[in-house]
């Protein structure tokens, strides 16, 4: 029994040791052997931002800034819906802080000129 090279044995392959299929460098040089880098961020859209910062405003100042909010929120998700940006989250958000601004302010309206007329009310009744 021999346990000699009977197939073609265990050398090296018939091209020589090197990338499969011919893969190597791209040409021209430029090689980076630790790949192609991560992509380029994204910036975020400033009126997301903006969105955010007048949502989070409009709860401690009478909603005004509330209005503005949802108009650059609603702004703002169209433009990163067309350019890719980032910031889908800030102005949803934005729009979701601007929105409860105004449904508060609106209510603490309503129960204010509910109370001044009923005390106007009462004062007529009282004759004073």
């Amino acid at each position: 029994m021999t346990y000699g090279n009977q197939s073609g044995g265990y050398g090296p392959p018939p091209g020589g040791y090197g990338p499969p299929g011919g893969y190597g460098p791209p040409p021209g040089g430029g090689y980076d052997p630790y790949g192609y880098g991560a992509p380029p961020p994204r910036g975020n859209n400033g009126m997301a931002i903006a969105a955010l910062v007048m949502g989070i405003a409009g709860l401690f100042v009478c909603g005004v800034t509330s209005i503005v909010g949802i108009v650059l929120g609603h702004v703002s998700l169209g433009q990163i819906k067309r350019t890719g940006e980032e910031g889908r989250g800030m102005a949803v958000a934005g729009l979701v802080l601007s929105y409860f601004g105004v449904l508060c302010w609106l209510i603490v309206l309503v129960v204010w000129l509910i109370a001044v007329g009923v005390i106007a009310g009462s004062a007529s009744m009282t004759g004073v």
